[in-house]
């Protein structure tokens, strides 16, 4: 796991020549999330629910992750993902970012963006200049309450 955030940390601090951004995504009113292609529709997420739906998947977070989604009284939530960078690099991935003005500590939330599996939760926090990452473990009953359906249409 520690290649893993390696390479997490190249691809969101590396110099954009080099490497790829990720593309920052819109929730509508009705949790539409814009701007993904449409091999990946329809998609949806509602944050108090936490409910996340990719093309012919869903899952509802279990409360274990859904606490990053409500930690903060009134969260900012930035979406992005990525979907043209080779798989052999990284899976192609969604990520929550949940923070809060004022505050010095976010929460990030990687999602596998074609089998909704999580890939990880990473809590950064601010001190001075610098940015100091740390991946949160989830328990084994966090994960054994980590179901995704397939949705049949």
């Amino acid at each position: 796991m520690k290649i893993l955030s390696f390479i997490l940390i190249i691809f969101f601090t590396a110099n954009s020549n080099n490497f790829h951004q990720d593309r920052i995504l819109k929730i509508n009113e009705n949790g539409k999330i814009i701007g993904l292609p449409k091999e990946y529709s329809p998609a949806q997420f509602n944050i108090k629910k936490g409910y996340l739906r990719i093309r012919n998947k869903e899952l509802t977070f279990p409360t274990c992750i859904k606490y990053y989604f409500n930690i903060h009284p009134n969260p900012k939530l930035t979406l992005s993902a990525s979907w043209y960078h080779s798989k052999e690099i990284m899976p192609y991935y969604l990520n929550f970012v949940i923070s809060q003005k004022n505050k010095d500590y976010t929460y990030s939330i990687l999602v596998n963006l074609e089998t909704l599996e999580l890939m990880f939760v990473e809590v950064s926090i601010l001190q001075g200049n610098s940015i100091y990452s740390n991946e949160l473990k989830t328990d084994e009953k966090c994960m054994n309450e980590y179901k995704i359906k397939c949705i049949t249409n």
